[in-house]
């Protein structure tokens, strides 16, 4: 008896393990396993950017600034995420920490956009950027005339130590005493060329140069003399802000 109950439960576990041998084969092989993705452990940038978001809003800044700074982390080039830590550190009265944020958002941002507009006002304000002077034609056109019979000149090259950058660059130039106060003078070049000015009456004169994207170059007083020439380069070197990057 006991004989022929082992053979049928062999019998039973060879026909089990004969089909289940049957039914790997007609699925191609080994049975695949579906892969599991393990859940992620850190919050991606956006999520860290919602959470500070948050913060910012229930007025917990010194919390908001530690997500912010968290998700630079992961996405240090950012322009939105450098906006929004300014935004908060200057809730915080954070001075310097803000100019960082709000730089990197005006020389690397799009110039035309609200983010650079609000961190140029601000970098304005604190007194970090000049502001910014508006020329018209009518104002070059009057300088000209009456300098006419001035003889002083100033020229130069402009340069950012990458001469294949071919970003614009204005010069703006207008006189703070003497003859030469009042007036004004402006062009704009692309790294790498020359610029000049003519017809200069005498006089002490403030040179802005600014890129395109907003950001401040150079920022110098010059003194010129009737009938002289002036060479001045404008390079890095000579910069009001060498450390600053241009990009578009």
């Amino acid at each position: 008896m006991f004989k022929s109950r082992l053979f049928m439960f062999t019998a039973s576990s060879f026909w089990v393990a004969l089909i289940l041998v049957i039914l790997v084969f007609r699925g191609g092989g080994a049975v695949p396993l579906e892969p599991r993705q393990a859940p992620s452990a850190f919050p991606s940038g956006v999520e860290l950017a919602k959470q500070a978001e948050g913060l910012a809003e229930l007025g917990d800044y010194e919390g908001a600034r530690e997500l912010y700074h968290e998700a630079l982390v992961a996405a240090p080039e950012d322009v939105s995420l450098w906006y929004a830590l300014g935004v908060t550190l200057s809730r915080l009265n954070q001075r310097q920490e803000t100019e960082e944020a709000f730089g990197y958002v005006v020389t690397r941002g799009n110039p035309d956009s609200e983010e650079v507009r609000v961190a140029r006002d601000w970098l304005v304000s604190a007194g970090v950027l000049a502001r910014p002077a508006v020329f018209t034609t009518a104002d070059v056109t009057a300088a000209v005339a009456d300098g006419a019979d001035a003889k002083a000149a100033m020229k130069g090259k402009v340069t950012w130590g990458s001469e294949r950058n071919p970003m614009k660059v204005r010069i703006l130039v207008h006189g703070l005493s003497g003859a030469a106060e009042g007036k004004r003078f402006n062009t704009r070049v692309t790294l790498g060329q020359a610029y000049r000015f003519e017809h200069l009456p005498a006089g002490s004169y403030r040179l802005i140069g600014r890129a395109e994207n907003g950001a401040l170059l150079w920022d110098q007083r010059i003194d010129v003399e009737d009938g002289k020439e002036i060479a001045l380069d404008l390079t890095r070197e000579n910069s009001s802000n060498p450390t600053v990057a241009l990009s578009r």
